[in-house]
């Protein structure tokens, strides 16, 4: 029976088990070069049992740079750092490989100072350059490129070289009929646009010779309408199997695509048909990736020989012990991985280096090191939110005696909201890990008491942390108090009936998610309907729009003219794309002016102005029998006010603040307990 930690070769190299690491521009670097935070992060990765390691994507030529982050390798200068890197790795147990990722016509000039190239001068959604088709001279000029940049990696130490050729980058816009029109003898046919892939793995191979393994990322379906499927990648994988490649890592489409592949909607495991698929058309290692975040079910994924290996990357930000904490069985002490993207790939869209929404020590290993407190204290925690539960961790790591105070029956604080809706049940990981954390460590959890002065002056902590969190912003609008006027964390409770058709005032990220919580509701099991498909009692067509949502009318008032703010960028358009599928509407630069209730058989609703509108335009009318406040939150301070020098050490963290995120108040509680 096949287990994740028995020992496989890829090519002549062999690995201690069968988990990866995958490449992932971690934002350590702005100059090409790898640096002590670099290394320092790669290393508790690498102490965690990961068998190999592969960084980058490394641009193999001067044209490829894509981001202002990513490492080089198109000089040998680069080799010095490099080396410094592998030697690490190889000290604490790791293999490692380098990606080399030419990104084509996703190199902005903004890193690369010239026009981008690609196959054909198509351009990207995604940028505003419009790129020129490479000559022949410069296609082998780049070809030979990769290869003199595998043989840099050699040089430097590594076990071995990944080729990206997937994610829409330069050598997936030569296989891909969307990018690649070109009519010369690297065009046409699939065996035409398979050209140019063909001769980076041939000079590669060549280069480095036959004991140094070579890794092929592939697109296994570009979820791009006219680009290549399944099947023309299981070709692609059986042409490059010939002439060189040892393994094949399997991913699904590219940056552009209006299909997700990285957010917490998708359902775990979605896309590992497509390694599965592949492993069926070739004789050799394939590594599956994509969405994995729990390992038992990827161990039974290579139990049921679908793959050879997993691939795993944000899990590890998450938390870098994970192989060793599954083989060893305390499950219980596993940071999940929620997909949310807030803390690394929002980071980086923003220019930053990675972080993570509850592994505040993620870039931070050497300095964020948590020890035992030279003084004891007692502390009084007071709110139950992620801020207050990662400060009661970290406090009882360190050997304080932790009290933490919850006027609600539960812990999560607004975290407890953030899972209820669709696609968005992962957040409840956060809540769950600190909350088996907190207890295992014997900090004093009391649920459903509110603190106030009398009880400090009582228990006499020597510290407070004060976390209580935010209130819900009722807004002064006419007939606010009606009876068809819900609170948004009422509704996701369930907690108030919703009735048909309903409204919601705000479009935030609250707004939104409950938008779609509400739309969902009565909506068909995504079991029922494959019932009913199988007996052919129902079309697809009928299965479909009935999974997608109920049957309330459902509207989305927003005085912005932008729906969404709150959520991350790789988040907010996904949520926007699946409220137009529900059928959700929204209207945005509008002023709610009145609520009305119903009343002498008239319907209740909105009265609201569109910007812009004269003061003497009538105001329009939307009927709703129940109407959601989504309206945001304020600090609850209260507390804090009364405080003044009640004890020695007093600090207050998250929203009651400033209302911000959960990845800010968490971060907050890790650095306030890490110097008390």
């Amino acid at each position: 029976m096949i287990s994740l930690f028995d020992k496989a070769n890829i090519g002549p190299l062999e690995l201690k088990n069968r988990l990866i690491m995958t490449a992932m521009d971690v934002g350590f670097s702005t100059d090409g070069f790898i640096n002590d935070r670099f290394i320092d992060f790669y290393a508790e990765r690498a102490r965690g049992g990961v068998s190999l390691i592969i960084i980058g994507g490394c641009y193999p030529h001067e044209s490829g740079k894509h981001w202002k982050s990513i490492l080089g390798l198109d000089e040998d200068l680069y080799i010095p750092s490099l080396k410094r890197f592998t030697e690490a790795m190889h000290q604490l147990g790791a293999k490692t490989a380098t990606q080399l990722l030419h990104g084509g016509r996703y190199a902005s000039s903004l890193f690369t100072k010239r026009q981008p190239v690609s196959a054909s001068s198509v351009p990207s959604r995604l940028a505003k350059d419009i790129p020129r088709p490479l000559t022949i001279p410069e296609i082998k000029e780049i070809i030979n490129s990769y290869a003199r940049a595998a043989f840099r990696a050699r040089e430097a130490g590594f076990d071995a070289v990944e080729i990206h050729g997937g994610m829409g980058y330069l050598i997936n816009q030569f296989l891909s009929p969307i990018t690649n029109q070109r009519k010369d003898e690297y065009g046409g046919d699939l065996q035409g646009r398979l050209r140019f892939a063909r001769e980076v793995v041939q000079a590669t191979r060549e280069l480095v010779e036959k004991d140094f393994p070579i890794i092929f990322r592939l697109a296994g379906d570009e979820l791009m309408m006219g680009g290549n499927r399944i099947k023309e990648n299981i070709e692609i994988a059986r042409e490059l199997a010939r002439v060189g490649v040892d393994a094949f890592h399997v991913s699904p489409g590219w940056h552009e695509s209006k299909t997700p592949i990285m957010v917490m909607a998708i359902p775990r495991m979605a896309y590992t048909f497509l390694a599965a698929s592949i492993k069926e058309n070739v004789n050799l290692p394939v590594i599956a990736g994509v969405r994995i975040n729990d390992l038992s079910v990827a161990e039974e994924f290579l139990r049921d020989g679908q793959a050879d290996f997993i691939a795993i990357g944000r899990p590890l930000i998450a938390d870098p012990e994970l192989p060793k904490k599954y083989r060893e069985g305390t499950w219980e002490d596993i940071r999940t991985c929620i997909a949310c993207n807030q803390g690394c790939f929002d980071e980086l869209l923003n220019m930053k280096p990675i972080s993570c929404l509850y592994n505040p020590q993620v870039g931070h290993e050497r300095e964020y090191i948590i020890k035992e407190a030279p003084v004891k204290k007692r502390v009084m925690i007071v709110g139950g939110g992620p801020g207050g539960m990662e400060a009661a961790r970290v406090a009882a790591l360190r050997g304080h005696q932790v009290a933490l105070y919850e006027k609600d029956c539960y812990l999560g604080g607004q975290l407890h909201y953030a899972y209820k809706p669709p696609g968005r049940g992962e957040f409840q990981h956060v809540i769950s890990y600190l909350e088996r954390q907190i207890l295992k460590l014997g900090v004093s959890v009391n649920l459903g008491i509110k603190v106030d002065t009398e009880l400090i002056k009582k228990e006499q902590p020597q510290v407070v942390i004060l976390s209580t969190g935010s209130l819900p912003i009722i807004p002064p609008i006419l007939g606010v108090n009606g009876k068809n006027v819900v609170l948004a964390r009422d509704v996701l409770e369930r907690r108030v009936p919703v009735g048909n058709p309903v409204a919601i005032i705000g479009g935030g990220s609250v707004g939104c998610e409950v938008a779609l919580y509400v739309a969902k509701l009565g909506s068909m099991s995504p079991e029922v309907a494959l019932f009913l498909l199988k007996h052919q009692i129902i079309d697809l067509a009928t299965a479909l729009q009935r999974t997608l949502r109920g049957h309330r009318k459902v509207t989305v008032l927003e005085m912005k003219k932008r729906l969404g703010s709150g959520f991350g960028l790789s988040t907010r358009w996904v949520i926007l794309q699946e409220m137009e599928e529900t059928g959700i509407e929204t209207l945005t630069g509008v002023k709610v002016k009145e609520i009305k209730e119903s009343a002498s058989g008239g319907p209740g609703g909105i009265l609201y102005e569109k910007e812009g509108r004269g003061g003497s335009d009538p105001a329009t009318f939307l009927p709703a029998e129940t109407i959601i406040l989504a309206t945001g939150y304020m600090p609850n301070n209260s507390l804090y006010q009364q405080m003044d020098s009640l004890v020695p050490e007093m600090y207050a963290i998250g929203d009651c603040v400033k209302v911000r995120t959960a990845m800010e108040a968490i971060h907050e509680g890790f650095k306030i307990s890490l110097n008390i």
